[in-house]
């Protein structure tokens, strides 16, 4: 039996997974920080996120007292960010903004740290805490640089996190007045209408918070929701409902 051919092929890969490590390795020998900068840049360009995240860290680490270091640190954060590395990007993007605070680009760490916990947003998930942090993060913008181009952006990113917060209460809401947990659902429907911008779902909600009241024989409070819903919403869906409950509710004794 012939061995020659799978040990030359084994030899072959070998050297090739050597010489393929060396390139990812390869250090820019640092003569400036602008070369270093300037060639981290170029790799972005290409694709090449290990190799540019490599020149500006090499750049931040050899040259600390550089022009050029600052936005070597924006660049990490960006590149981390433009290759959906979004946790490690709002790390970077916050240290910018620790070091940086008063930088002529720290709105856009700022505006990019948000969208980091943006980008990480599950709709369908019951956590919603990256929508929280992007919430917290688009209100600091808005708060801190009422002059930036990023403000109108962050504006309609605030509204949307409101709404998948809302939308992610509302249906926790529905799901504990379908299985019969009153209490938990009055609870949650309560802090959608105190703490969210009105949606389109609210009649819903308003008028499931009242039937949570009624379902835990809490007549009074069922009457005066169904009467305010009535009010508010007079051609919902579940306006003739509510007008049922109001009715029946009305013939009750101890409620006169």
């Amino acid at each position: 039996m012939n061995f020659r051919i799978p040990i030359t092929i084994s030899i072959f890969t070998s050297l090739l997974t050597i010489y393929s490590c060396s390139l990812l390795t390869e250090e820019i020998v640092p003569d400036s920080p602008s070369t270093l900068l300037k060639e981290g840049i170029r790799a972005l360009k290409l694709d090449q996120p290990l190799r540019s995240q490599a020149l500006f860290e090499q750049l931040v680490e050899d040259f600390p007292d550089s022009k050029e270091r600052k936005d070597a640190m924006l660049l990490i954060a960006r590149s981390h960010y433009s290759f959906e590395q979004y946790e490690e990007a709002k790390f970077h993007f916050q240290k910018f903004i620790d070091l940086y605070p008063a930088h002529k680009n720290a709105d856009r760490a700022y505006f990019f740290k948000a969208m980091s916990d943006y980008q990480r947003i599950d709709i369908a998930s019951r956590d919603q805490t990256a929508t929280k942090e992007a919430q917290e993060g688009f209100q600091q913008l808005i708060d801190e640089f009422p002059k930036s181009p990023y403000l109108k952006l962050a504006k309609q990113n605030l509204i949307k996190c409101d709404l998948m917060i809302a939308k992610n209460i509302f249906e926790v809401g529905k799901f504990y007045y379908r299985t019969g947990s009153y209490l938990s659902a009055i609870t949650r429907f309560k802090t959608l209408k105190k703490d969210h911008s009105k949606q389109k779902f609210f009649d819903e909600a308003t008028f499931l918070l009242a039937e949570s009241y009624y379902h835990e024989q809490s007549f009074k409070e069922a009457l005066l929701l169904y009467k305010k819903f009535i009010k508010e919403y007079p051609r919902s869906q579940f306006t003739i409902k509510a007008k049922k409950r109001l009715r029946s509710l009305r013939s009750k004794s101890y409620l006169k």
